[in-house]
């Protein structure tokens, strides 16, 4: 059985409503992205920073992980599965964590 995030936010709030009822629908859904919102932006920001959510776990990239990624994103650049843009965004940012990483 396969649950859409919209349905589930939906249940949420219908169980939880009573207990938080200056809170709209509409914000229970922000509250609920929240988190997964920020943790889009820090890894698109190009530092590929750690990110810990309290009570829920860490999310870093691997040095090993990023090689690895840098060398997939070669080869789909060369057999054209990739536009130049991303690619150079891309590739910098990983070079960069690599050579950050290298560094410590």
């Amino acid at each position: 059985m396969k649950l859409e995030s919209d349905k589930l936010v939906t249940e949420f709030y219908n169980k939880k409503s009573s207990e938080f009822p200056g809170i709209t629908q509409e914000q229970a859904k922000d509250i609920c992205y929240g988190p997964w919102k920020f943790l889009k932006q820090e890894m698109e920001n190009g530092e590929l920073s750690e990110v810990r959510f309290k009570y829920f776990g860490t999310f870093q990239v691997y040095p090993g992980r990023a090689v690895n990624l840098l060398n997939n994103l070669k080869e789909r650049f060369r057999f054209n599965k990739v536009g130049k843009e991303e690619f150079f965004r891309i590739k910098t940012m990983l070079e960069k964590f690599i050579n950050n990483e290298s560094k410590t």
